[in-house]
C-alpha cells in the first residue's frame, strides 16, 4: 500500500514534471520532510532540481523578518517587562508561572486573538457581570481580596503582552507566535510579493492555527498553493462522532482550501490485526514491546525489513524502551529528545547549589543570628558520592601505589571518623590536598555573583571531560555540551543586563531551563525501526506499530487547562482548549493505523496507572466502533501477567559446618566471649552471628544529634576521669572541677558536633545533672567504699572439653569500678545511663531458676544478671590464677574476698542495685568458679552444636533496636 508521502511525491511530480526547483513544500515536521524527499528521489528516474521541502516552524521562520530568540533571553526579557509593571514581583514565584504565560503569548499570537477583546472580556467589570448572570436571583458576589489579586493578574498580563512584544520588536527578535503572527498579517508582503516559489504544497496537516489558516488561504486565493490531506473517509463521513475528523469536517464543508485532495478509504476496507495488551506497570511496557519486535525481526526477511515504528504516548518511558531491545537490534532511530531534567548531570548540579546554598547559622551571646559559611556534612557526601565525580576518582584520581584510598574515599572517611558535621572551604580543601577538583566544588561562591558561578560549572565541565576518556558515554558526554550552550546562553544574557541576581534567582532560572532542554536524538533516519512520540508521527506510515502508554489520562491526556487563561475566555476567543487537543490525538491516532496492517496496543491495567488503570477511549473506540464497519479487522485481547513459579521454601536458619564450626572456635580462641556476647547468643543467636562470626558492622555516619549512647560514652569517660584524678587518690572534687572535666571530655569525645544548640544542648545538660546527683550522692555517704581501680580489663584463658574436642576459651570484660567495703567484699560496679530492672528476687532464689536464667533466659532483665555474673566469675578466676588481686601495691588474696556485683543508674543515682542473684552461698570461691565453668560449658557446648543451627529469636522485642533488622528481614 502506498504512504501518504508516496501519494503526494507522485502528485507533485505529475503537476510539475521535472520543474521542482520553484516549488516548495511545506510539512508538520521536519522528519516528514526527510522522508518526502526520500520519496521524491524514489520516484523520478531523471536528475531534477530539488524543491525546497521543510517543517512549518522553518518556512515561518525563514519568511519572517524577525529572529526567533532563545529561551533564556526570552525569559529574562519576560521578568524584566513583568518587574516593570510590578516592581514587587519575586523571581521565585514568577518561575512558577513564566514558561506558563510565555505559551498563552505564544497561543494569542498564533491564533490571532484580537487581544483587546480577550483582556476587555477579562476584565474585572466584564467577568463579575458574566459571574452574576449565572447566581440565583436576589444573590450577589462578595468583594474580596483574592477577587482583586484574580484581577490584577490580567490586568498585568494586558501591560505584559503589549511592553513585551514592543522590547522585542524594537531589537528583531521574536517569539514563535509573533513570527507567525507577523507573516499572517503581513502576508502580501512577505510572500505573496516575492517570485520564488511558483507553487507551495502544504502536505499532511489536520488543524490550523487561525495564522496558519489566513497564510495558506491567501496563497490558495492567489492560485499559489494547494493542501494536500490524509483523511480517510471513516471519521469523515461514516462516523461523524469520531473525534479525529472535527476540524477537517469543517474545512471540507467551508470549502475555503479549495479542492479536497485526499480522502483514502483504508481504516474501512483494509485488513488489519490489531492485538491489544493489558499489563501489569508502566515500565513493563517497553519489556513486553521490546520482545514483541524481537519476535517480529526473527520471523522478517532481513533483506526486506517491514517499517515498523514504537510508538510513546508516554515520553517518559524513552531510555526504559531503549533499554529494552534486544541486543541484536543495532540499527533504530530515535525522533524524541531525552530531557536534560532526568539526567546524573542534573542531579549533580542540584547538589552543588544545595552544597553552596547550605551555611551554618549560629546564636551569638547577644541572641543574633549569625551565619558562617560552612559545608554540611550531608551535601558534601552527596556531591562526592555522586556517580559523576565516582566516575572521575576512578578514572583520574587513581591513589599512588603508598595510598590504599582516593583523595574523595579519604574525605569522606576522615568526616565519618571524626564526626564532622560542619567544614570550612579551607578544611575541605585541606582534605582534598589542593586538587582541582575540590578546589572548584569547595570553593564559597561570592554573594549574588552570578558570574563566578557559571565560571565554577565551566571549570566543571572541564575536570568531567577527563572522566570520558575512559568511559566513553556518548549520552552523558551531550549532557555535558547541552548544559555548556546553556551557560553560555547565560553568560551573554547577563552581560547585557548590569542588575545584580541573586543566587537564589539564577538557580530557579537555570533550573527552569534545564526543565525544557531536551538532548536530540541523531540516528538513520531510513532505519526500518523509528521510535517516535505520537506528534512526530505526523504524515508517516509503518507497516506494523506498537504503541505503549494507552491509558485515558495519557492519550488523550487529561483535561488539563495548562493556562492563565480561564477556558470560558479561551473558548470565546477561539484558543484551543483540551477539546481542540484531544481531537487532534484522536486524529493523530487513527492515521497511524489507516495503512497499519499489525497493530499493537499497549495499555497498563493496574490501579495506579494514569487514569486509574483504564483503557484509552481510543482503544474503546477500535474495539466497538471501527471493527463494526470493518469486518476485516480482527482483536485479540491479552494480559500480560508475571509467571507464577513455586519458589522453594528456603530455611532461614544458618547450619553448623565443619568450616562453621572452625570459625567459631577460632572466635572463642581469639577475641573471646564478653558479657555483651554471651547476652546477644541467648537473646538472638542470629544476632551473635551476625556481628562476631561474620563480623558484620553496622555502617559509620556522622551524627548531628548525640543521642543517649553517646551520652553514655561521655559519662563512662568522664567517671573513669574523676576517678582516676580524685577518687583513686582519695580526693573529692570541687562541683566546678567537676563541671571542667565533663566539658573537656565533651570537647574531646565530640569535636564534630554542634552542642550549644537545640537537643545537643539539652542533652549535654541531662547528662550533667545525673553526673552531679551522683557525684554528691557519693561525696556526702557517711560510710563510703574505698574505690580501687576504674575501668578495670579482666581476661582469662581456659581449656574446655567442648563436643568432645579440647577448646581454648577467652572470656573477657572491662568492670567499670571496683570498690571495698568495710566487711572483706569487692563490689564489681557497672554504669548504666538508663534504667536498669532486674529479674525478680523470687525468680533468681529457686536453686534450679537461676541456673536456667543463665543458661537460657533471652528475657533483658536476665540479661543484666547474666551480665553481673560473668564479671563476679571474672574476679574470682582473675584471683585464683594470679594468687591474688593486686591493685594499688596491695594484693586481695583469693577465698579471703566476697565479690559481689551491682549496677549505678543515673536514672536513680542514690540507689546501688545490687546483683540479687547467689549462685553460691557465702564466700566459696572454689565452688563458684566450678559452678560456672560448667554454665559456661553448657552454653558453649550449644554454640557448637551442630544440631543447633543459628536461628531468629521469636521476641520481636528484641528487633526493635537491632543493628541487623535489615539484613534477616525483620
Amino acid at each position: 500500500m502506498p504512504s501518504f508521502l508516496n501519494q503526494v511525491a507522485n502528485h507533485i511530480l505529475e503537476q510539475n514534471g521535472t520543474q521542482l526547483d520553484r516549488v516548495r513544500i511545506v510539512v508538520p515536521t521536519r522528519r516528514a520532510a526527510f522522508f518526502l524527499m526520500q520519496e521524491l528521489a524514489n520516484s523520478t528516474t531523471k536528475a531534477v532540481m530539488s524543491p525546497k521541502i521543510e517543517a512549518v516552524d522553518d518556512f515561518v521562520e525563514g519568511i519572517c523578518t524577525l529572529e526567533i530568540e532563545d529561551s533564556v533571553h526570552l525569559f529574562f526579557e519576560l521578568y524584566e517587562t513583568f518587574k516593570e509593571i510590578d516592581p514587587d514581583v519575586q523571581f521565585d514565584r514568577f518561575m512558577g508561572w513564566a514558561s506558563v504565560l510565555l505559551s498563552d503569548l505564544d497561543k494569542i499570537d498564533q491564533y490571532l486573538v484580537r487581544t483587546d477583546y480577550l483582556f476587555d472580556y477579562l476584565s474585572e467589570a466584564k467577568a463579575i457581570n458574566r459571574w452574576q448572570e449565572n447566581l440565583p436571583e436576589g444573590k450577589t458576589l462578595k468583594d474580596s481580596s483574592g477577587t482583586k489579586q484574580y484581577f490584577t493578574l490580567f490586568e498585568n498580563i494586558k501591560q505584559v503582552y503589549s511592553t513585551f512584544r514592543d522590547r522585542l520588536l524594537a531589537n528583531g527578535k521574536a517569539y514563535r507566535g509573533m513570527a507567525y503572527r507577523q507573516l499572517a498579517e503581513n502576508v502580501d508582503d512577505l510572500l505573496l510579493n516575492k517570485s520564488d516559489n511558483d507553487r507551495i504544497y502544504f502536505a499532511g496537516f489536520n488543524a490550523f492555527t487561525e495564522s496558519e489558516k489566513r497564510i495558506i488561504t491567501a496563497l490558495i486565493k492567489a492560485e499559489k498553493a494547494e493542501v494536500l490531506w490524509d483523511t480517510d473517509r471513516y471519521y469523515m463521513s461514516e462516523n461523524t462522532g469520531v473525534e479525529a475528523g472535527k476540524s477537517l469536517r469543517e474545512y471540507q464543508s467551508q470549502k475555503i482550501f479549495r479542492d479536497w485532495n485526499w480522502t483514502d478509504n483504508n481504516l474501512l476496507t483494509t485488513k488489519k490485526d490489531i492485538t491489544i495488551y493489558g499489563v501489569p506497570n508502566a515500565t513493563l511496557q517497553t519489556k513486553v514491546a521490546g520482545q514483541l519486535y524481537a519476535a517480529m525481526k526473527a520471523g522478517d526477511n532481513p533483506d526486506e525489513p517491514i517499517s515498523t515504528a514504537i510508538v510513546l504516548a508516554d515520553e517518559n518511558l524513552l531510555l526504559p524502551m531503549i533499554y529494552s531491545l534486544d541486543e541484536g537490534v543495532t540499527d533504530f532511530n530515535i525522533t524524541m529528545g531525552l530531557s536534560l531534567r532526568n539526567s546524573m548531570l542534573y542531579t549533580l548540579i542540584d547538589s552543588v547549589f544545595e552544597l553552596q546554598q547550605n551555611v551554618v547559622e549560629f546564636k551569638n551571646k547577644s541572641g543574633r543570628n549569625v551565619r558562617i559559611p560552612k559545608f554540611n556534612h550531608k551535601s558534601i557526601s552527596k556531591v562526592l558520592n555522586h556517580p559523576f565525580i565516582r566516575h572521575y576518582e576512578h578514572a583520574v584520581l587513581r591513589p599512588s601505589t603508598s595510598q590504599t584510598n582516593t583523595i574523595v574515599q579519604e574525605t569522606l572517611w576522615q568526616i565519618t571518623d571524626g564526626n564532622r558535621v560542619f567544614l570550612s572551604a579551607d578544611e575541605m580543601r585541606e582534605l582534598g590536598q589542593g586538587n582541582l577538583l575540590f578546589e572548584t566544588l569547595f570553593t564559597h561562591w561570592p554573594k549574588n555573583n552570578s558570574k563566578r558561578v557559571i565560571q565554577t560549572f565551566y571549570t566543571l565541565i572541564d575536570i568531567l571531560r577527563e572522566v570520558y576518556k575512559e568511559y566513553k558515554n556518548a549520552l552523558e558526554t551531550e549532557y555535558l555540551y547541552l548544559f555548556y550552550t546553556l551557560l553560555k546562553q547565560f553568560e551573554q544574557t547577563l552581560e547585557d543586563r548590569p542588575e545584580v541576581i541573586t543566587l537564589k534567582t539564577l538557580r530557579s532560572f537555570m533550573f527552569e531551563l534545564i526543565k525544557q532542554t531536551r538532548i536530540p536524538f541523531s540516528g538513520e533516519p531510513i532505519s526500518s525501526l523509528q521510535i517516535l512520540g505520537m506528534l512526530e508521527t505526523r504524515a508517516l506510515d509503518f507497516d506494523r506499530i506498537i504503541i505503549l502508554s494507552l491509558n485515558e489520562g495519557t492519550l488523550p491526556q487529561a483535561k488539563r487547562q495548562n493556562s492563565l487563561i480561564p477556558y470560558d475566555a479561551a473558548q470565546a476567543v477561539g484558543l484551543p482548549t483540551h477539546q481542540h487537543q484531544e481531537a487532534v490525538m484522536s486524529y493523530h491516532f487513527y492515521r497511524l493505523l489507516q495503512r497499519a496492517s499489525e497493530i499493537h496496543m499497549l495499555y497498563t491495567s493496574t490501579n495506579d496507572a494514569p487514569g486509574g488503570g483504564e483503557k484509552s477511549r481510543f482503544i474503546q473506540q477500535v474495539e466497538y466502533e471501527l471493527s463494526s464497519y470493518n469486518p476485516k479487522i480482527k482483536i485479540q485481547n491479552k494480559t500480560v501477567s508475571f509467571s507464577k513459579e513455586p519458589s522453594k521454601e528456603l530455611s532461614e536458619d544458618v547450619p553448623k559446618d565443619a568450616a562453621m564450626l572452625a570459625a567459631i572456635r577460632r572466635y572463642l580462641s581469639g577475641k573471646g566471649i564478653y558479657p555483651t556476647h554471651l547476652n546477644e547468643l541467648i537473646r538472638c543467636s542470629m544476632q551473635f552471628y551476625l556481628k562476631h562470626i561474620v563480623g558484620v558492622k553496622e555502617a559509620e555516619d556522622v551524627e548531628e544529634e548525640l543521642g543517649m549512647d553517646k551520652i553514655g560514652t561521655w559519662i563512662h569517660a568522664c567517671l573513669e576521669r574523676l576517678d582516676q584524678d580524685f577518687f583513686l587518690l582519695e580526693k573529692d572534687p570541687t562541683v566546678e572541677q567537676i563541671k571542667i572535666i565533663l566539658k573537656e571530655e565533651f570537647d574531646d569525645l565530640f569535636k564534630g558536633y554542634i552542642t550549644d544548640l537545640g537537643l545537643n544542648k539539652i542533652y549535654y545538660h541531662v547528662g550533667e545533672q545525673q553526673i552531679l546527683a551522683f557525684m554528691t550522692h557519693q561525696i556526702n555517704q557517711e560510710s563510703r567504699r574505698k574505690i580501687l581501680a576504674a575501668e578495670q580489663p579482666l581476661r582469662t584463658a581456659l581449656t574446655m572439653n567442648l563436643q568432645n574436642e579440647d577448646t581454648l576459651v577467652n572470656i573477657g570484660g572491662k568492670i567499670d569500678r571496683i570498690e571495698l567495703s568495710g566487711e572483706n567484699t569487692l563490689y564489681v560496679m557497672d554504669y548504666k545511663t538508663g534504667s536498669v530492672e532486674l529479674t525478680g528476687k523470687q525468680k533468681v532464689s529457686d536453686p534450679e531458676r537461676k541456673e536456667e536464667i543463665i543458661r537460657t533466659d533471652p528475657d533483658r532483665k536476665a540479661g543484666y544478671v547474666r551480665q553481673l555474673w560473668l564479671y563476679e566469675y571474672l574476679m574470682y578466676r582473675k584471683m585464683q590464677d594470679e594468687k591474688g588481686l593486686t591493685i594499688g601495691g596491695k594484693t586481695y588474696e583469693f577465698g579471703k574476698y566476697l565479690v559481689k556485683s551491682g549496677f549505678y543508674s543515673f536514672r536513680d543515682p542514690t540507689n546501688l542495685i545490687a546483683n540479687p542473684l547467689e549462685l553460691t552461698e557465702g564466700l566459696d570461691a572454689e565452688h563458684f568458679i566450678q559452678r560456672s565453668e560448667r554454665l559456661l560449658s553448657e552454653i558453649l557446648n550449644d554454640l557448637l552444636d551442630p544440631q543447633i543451627p543459628f536461628r531468629k529469636t521469636e521476641d520481636l522485642n528484641v528487633c526493635t533496636y537491632c543493628d541487623f533488622v535489615g539484613i534477616c528481614g525483620r
